[in-house]
Protein backbone atom coordinates (compact mmCIF):
# COMPACT_ATOMS: atom_id res chain seq x y z
CA UNK A 1 0.00 0.00 0.00
CA UNK A 2 1.33 3.42 -0.96
CA UNK A 3 1.63 5.83 1.93
CA UNK A 4 3.05 9.24 2.82
CA UNK A 5 5.46 8.54 5.65
CA UNK A 6 6.85 12.02 6.31
CA UNK A 7 5.90 15.62 5.53
CA UNK A 8 8.34 18.52 5.83
CA UNK A 9 7.05 22.08 5.53
CA UNK A 10 8.78 25.42 4.99
CA UNK A 11 11.53 23.79 2.95
CA UNK A 12 13.81 25.51 0.46
CA UNK A 13 13.11 23.38 -2.60
CA UNK A 14 16.41 24.30 -4.22
CA UNK A 15 17.73 21.35 -2.22
CA UNK A 16 18.38 18.18 -4.18
CA UNK A 17 18.84 14.62 -2.96
CA UNK A 18 21.59 15.40 -0.46
CA UNK A 19 19.94 18.52 0.90
CA UNK A 20 16.52 16.90 1.37
CA UNK A 21 18.11 13.83 2.96
CA UNK A 22 20.00 16.10 5.39
CA UNK A 23 16.80 17.98 6.29
CA UNK A 24 14.96 14.74 7.04
CA UNK A 25 17.83 13.44 9.18
CA UNK A 26 18.02 16.72 11.10
CA UNK A 27 14.23 17.08 11.58
CA UNK A 28 13.39 13.60 12.82
CA UNK A 29 16.38 11.35 12.24
CA UNK A 30 14.86 9.69 9.17
CA UNK A 31 16.94 8.49 6.24
CA UNK A 32 14.61 9.15 3.31
CA UNK A 33 17.07 7.50 0.96
CA UNK A 34 15.99 4.21 2.58
CA UNK A 35 12.28 4.57 1.83
CA UNK A 36 10.68 1.34 0.64
CA UNK A 37 8.62 1.06 -2.53
CA UNK A 38 5.28 2.73 -1.86
CA UNK A 39 6.62 5.03 0.86
CA UNK A 40 6.90 8.77 0.25
CA UNK A 41 8.23 11.89 1.93
CA UNK A 42 6.80 15.26 0.94
CA UNK A 43 8.84 18.45 1.08
CA UNK A 44 6.66 21.55 0.76
CA UNK A 45 7.88 25.10 0.30
CA UNK A 46 7.03 27.95 2.67
CA UNK A 47 4.45 29.50 0.31
CA UNK A 48 2.70 26.11 -0.06
CA UNK A 49 2.90 26.47 -3.84
CA UNK A 50 5.37 23.68 -4.65
CA UNK A 51 6.24 20.19 -3.45
CA UNK A 52 9.01 17.67 -3.97
CA UNK A 53 8.14 14.03 -3.51
CA UNK A 54 10.97 11.78 -2.35
CA UNK A 55 10.23 8.14 -3.15
CA UNK A 56 12.03 4.80 -2.95
CA UNK A 57 15.28 4.37 -4.88
CA UNK A 58 16.12 8.08 -4.39
CA UNK A 59 13.51 9.30 -6.85
CA UNK A 60 12.58 12.96 -6.50
CA UNK A 61 9.77 14.50 -8.50
CA UNK A 62 8.91 18.19 -8.30
CA UNK A 63 5.58 19.92 -8.82
CA UNK A 64 4.97 23.67 -8.77
CA UNK A 65 1.38 24.83 -8.87
CA UNK A 66 0.77 27.27 -11.72
CA UNK A 67 0.27 30.99 -11.08
CA UNK A 68 1.34 30.77 -7.42
CA UNK A 69 -1.91 29.17 -6.25
CA UNK A 70 -1.53 27.22 -3.05
CA UNK A 71 -1.55 23.44 -3.06
CA UNK A 72 -4.62 21.58 -1.87
CA UNK A 73 -3.80 19.45 1.16
CA UNK A 74 -6.47 16.89 0.22
CA UNK A 75 -4.86 16.44 -3.20
CA UNK A 76 -1.44 16.09 -1.56
CA UNK A 77 -2.83 13.20 0.52
CA UNK A 78 -3.72 11.39 -2.71
CA UNK A 79 -0.26 11.68 -4.29
CA UNK A 80 0.63 8.06 -3.43
CA UNK A 81 -2.37 6.93 -5.49
CA UNK A 82 -1.33 8.88 -8.61
CA UNK A 83 2.49 8.91 -8.42
CA UNK A 84 3.92 6.97 -11.37
CA UNK A 85 7.67 7.41 -10.86
CA UNK A 86 7.92 10.28 -13.33
CA UNK A 87 4.95 12.47 -12.46
CA UNK A 88 3.49 13.34 -9.09
CA UNK A 89 -0.02 13.19 -10.53
CA UNK A 90 -1.09 16.23 -8.55
CA UNK A 91 -3.63 17.47 -11.12
CA UNK A 92 -5.25 14.02 -11.29
CA UNK A 93 -5.43 13.99 -7.49
CA UNK A 94 -6.90 17.50 -7.45
CA UNK A 95 -9.51 16.50 -10.02
CA UNK A 96 -10.55 13.56 -7.87
CA UNK A 97 -10.83 15.82 -4.80
CA UNK A 98 -13.01 18.29 -6.71
CA UNK A 99 -15.23 15.51 -8.03
CA UNK A 100 -15.65 14.07 -4.53
CA UNK A 101 -16.11 17.35 -2.65
CA UNK A 102 -18.13 19.26 -5.25
CA UNK A 103 -20.14 16.73 -7.29
CA UNK A 104 -22.87 19.31 -7.94
CA UNK A 105 -20.42 21.53 -9.82
CA UNK A 106 -19.24 18.64 -11.99
CA UNK A 107 -22.82 17.57 -12.70
CA UNK A 108 -23.83 21.13 -13.63
CA UNK A 109 -20.84 21.39 -15.98
CA UNK A 110 -21.78 18.10 -17.67
CA UNK A 111 -25.38 19.23 -18.13
CA UNK A 112 -24.25 22.53 -19.66
CA UNK A 113 -21.99 20.69 -22.10
CA UNK A 114 -24.83 18.39 -23.15
CA UNK A 115 -27.19 21.31 -23.91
Amino acid sequence: MNKIMHVYCNINLQNGHEGLTAIAKKENKVDVSKLHVGQFALFINRAFTAVKVFAANNIIVHYKHPKNHILDYKALRLIPDFFDGQSIGYMKALKQVIEQDYPHIIERKRRNQEE
